[in-house]
């Protein structure tokens, strides 16, 4: 349907067996998506709907597990000799020397964001975001595989090479 200024009009384009492409619209289909019911449109959005909820669900599980795995390794790291953190706020409660501060402080932010995300779950703009967090995280994993790689080795190198700590070291006292 077409509307303007001048009125309303509605084409419908009816393809032969002969003409219709791979890609083409039967008619029966067009017409059917026209003449469909208010009842069985809002029963076909409850479906994206659902669909959608579900999906947003699945992304904020990935998202808590690897954000308690991130957790474990930043612990684990900064207990046994510490670690290079690029995240200057992450820093500043890190230097606190409190575990249980800097737990308290992941899991109010991942619990902020995935109940914002969880709490509108149906609408597109959340599972936009819970995507965008999924792949943030997925990246934050692959970043600990590489650092836990290279880290021991380069902190070793280069804390007895220079005997000075760079201003982004943290270190935690185990509890």
């Amino acid at each position: 349907m077409i509307t303007s200024g001048l009125g309303t009009i509605s084409a419908v384009t009816v393809f032969s067996d002969r003409t219709a492409g791979a890609g083409a619209i039967p008619a029966q289909a067009v017409a059917a998506q026209d003449t469909e019911s208010p009842s069985a449109r809002l029963a076909r959005l409850d479906m994206v709907a659902k669909r959608r909820g579900l999906r947003v669900i699945a992304l904020c599980v990935v998202i808590l597990i690897i954000s308690i795995a991130d957790l474990e390794l930043t612990l684990r790291f900064l207990t046994s000799g510490g670690m290079s953190e690029a995240n200057p706020l992450a820093r500043y409660i890190m230097g606190f020397d409190c575990q249980w501060l800097l737990g308290a402080w992941k899991v109010m932010l991942t619990s902020v964001a995935c109940g914002t995300l969880l709490g509108l779950r149906t609408r597109l703009t959340a599972e936009l975001g819970a995507w965008l967090c999924a792949a943030v995280m997925v990246w934050l994993a692959i970043r600990w595989g590489s650092y836990a790689d290279y880290a021991g080795l380069a902190a070793e190198h280069m804390l007895s090479a220079t005997h000075t700590k760079p201003a982004d070291w943290v270190a935690m006292t185990a509890d």
